[in-house]
């Protein structure tokens, strides 16, 4: 029988008592998580929140954190993306270009701060209150970029459908993780549907096929949980399709949109199948080359690699994988630490499955699955929204971990 979730000896104990208090405590918890999921949102589409001013609300944050704890949280997937920062830094000493490294560096540090800050306000604070902060953060980032950009009603001129993409995937997995504490499902549900229906419309191929394969493996792995899961909102699904669908015919900009972000995912089965380029999609054959590229060049200097940004020094871009782009820059050490990450996570999972199941562990499953193929045709060592998934995923599961009788967790 699975134990319930229950809080775990690391969360703080608030002394005061008196309801006044506890109020207090709640608004802060939740003004803390409402602007960083906000500032989080906002820095994937405005370019006046990008690397060192989002580094430096971060890092306000966390102080505003520390003032009234005086503690952080730290779990063993954290010192490894730390020593692989550690490493870039290191990796300095041969790199060609220190000042187009910060394109790497400014960003991995902003996700060390995403560790710190959302590990502890996850550890130290209601998780509830802290999820559905983040989540009224975030709906006002994206209401602010339907207002100045259109989408999905209309594209911007300068659309990156991958970064957008990744921010709306961000939102639906913490909807998705919030429906687990609070049995919301006539809210949930429509929530979660009309975010997939958005990064859909973003067209980004990876982030697509990356939540098909996460789902279908929960649903593999997890079948019972899935089972359950569809009978209880089957008819609330089918209801809302028939009401997706009316919504998406009736309006002509919306319906394009989602025909146009399902025919480039079908586009990139076919060339997935095809390995090669097809009409509507030339970029295979470059892709394959940045690979080959990427390959040869580590082979040069497998152990400690080319230093940081190295691939883009010397081919003018990233190879748009994130292991090409780690092999190349920081060899088989940075690839290591890097992708012990993801080891580390399943090895929390894979344990939690031999003491029972959970339906959280089901959802960090199916979200590692989808990060771990995104991170083949993306760059995802220093994306914050992945840092932040990380983070989540890590209290969950050491939560879940310290539930079951005489066991502990890093």
């Amino acid at each position: 029988m699975t134990p319930e979730f229950t809080n775990p000896p690391i969360v703080a104990t608030f002394a005061a008592t008196d309801r006044l208090s506890r109020l207090m405590l709640w608004a802060f918890s939740l003004m803390l998580a409402g602007v960083t999921g906000f500032v989080l949102t906002v820095s994937a589409f405005s370019e006046e929140l990008r690397a060192t001013r989002l580094g430096v609300a971060l890092a306000g944050l966390l102080a505003l954190h520390f003032l009234k704890f005086r503690k952080f949280v730290w779990f063993r997937e954290f010192g490894f993306y730390l020593a692989f920062f550690i490493y870039m830094l290191v990796s300095l000493l041969w790199t060609r270009d220190v000042e187009l490294a910060s394109n790497t560096l400014v960003p991995a540090l902003d996700c060390i701060l995403v560790f710190l800050l959302f590990g502890s306000l996850m550890a130290f604070h209601s998780i509830p209150v802290i999820l559905i902060g983040n989540l009224l953060g975030f709906f006002a980032g994206i209401a602010l970029y339907t207002r100045t950009q259109g989408f999905p009603f209309s594209y911007p001129d300068d659309f990156s459908y991958n970064a957008i993409a990744g921010m709306y995937l961000f939102g639906l997995f913490l909807t998705i993780v919030y429906g687990c504490f609070k049995r919301l499902q006539l809210v949930v549900v429509p929530v979660a549907l009309v975010l997939m229906l958005h990064i859909v419309a973003t067209t980004s191929i990876k982030t697509n096929l990356g939540i098909v394969l996460g789902a279908f493996g929960a649903a593999l792995f997890y079948s019972k949980q899935a089972g359950a899961l569809l009978r209880r909102n089957l008819l609330m699904i089918v209801l809302l399709g028939f009401g997706l669908v009316y919504v998406v015919t009736s309006n002509e900009s919306i319906g394009e949109a989602i025909e146009r972000g399902t025919d480039r995912v079908s586009l990139g089965v076919e060339v997935l199948q095809a390995r090669d380029d097809l009409p509507g999609y030339s970029a295979f054959q470059e892709r394959d080359q940045w690979r080959s590229q990427g390959i040869e060049g580590w082979l040069q200097n497998p152990l400690f690699g080319h230093g940081v940004e190295g691939f883009r020094d010397r081919f003018g871009i990233t190879s748009h994988s994130t292991p090409v782009d780690v092999l190349y820059n920081s060899g088989l050490i940075g690839i290591v630490l890097f992708y012990l990450v993801f080891v580390s996570l399943l090895w929390r999972i894979a344990t939690l499955r031999r003491w029972g199941s959970n339906s959280l562990a089901a959802i960090v499953f199916g979200a590692t699955i989808c990060y771990a193929f995104m991170s083949l045709s993306g760059v995802l060592h220093y994306n914050v929204f992945f840092a932040a998934f990380v983070t989540i995923a890590c209290t969950l599961l050491s939560r879940l971990e310290t539930s079951f009788p005489n066991r502990t967790s890093v």
